[in-house]
């Protein structure tokens, strides 16, 4: 079987368009997204666990915070990604358009 990556993005734009959440397929398995309190103050979160998050780590919240900042690390390492593609995608359209216009 395929080794799946540690994390992966997971939405449903059917009928949850608003969200989008973060599966970690490793132990402990969970769910989390990004939560914006306000314009200033967006963190990382977890919204379900299928595994007991906790005690999977002995109640050492200092583990648990690790894990949450590498989840975050990627998190943001993917948004990046995700931007840089729609700029090439938005340079390949103003490439086609200029051959268009010759």
């Amino acid at each position: 079987m395929a080794q799946l990556p540690k994390f992966m993005i997971a939405d449903d734009p059917v009928t949850d368009p608003d969200n989008e959440y973060i599966f970690h397929t490793e132990k402990p398995r969970f769910f989390a997204k990004r939560v914006e309190e306000d314009e200033e103050t967006a963190y990382i979160d977890i919204v379900e666990e299928l595994d007991n998050v906790d005690e999977f780590f002995h109640n050492d919240p200092d583990k648990k915070q690790e894990l949450l900042e590498q989840l975050e690390d990627w998190y943001y390492s993917y948004m990046e990604w995700l931007d840089d593609e729609g700029d090439e995608f938005d340079d390949e359209e103003e490439e086609e358009e200029e051959e268009e216009g010759k």
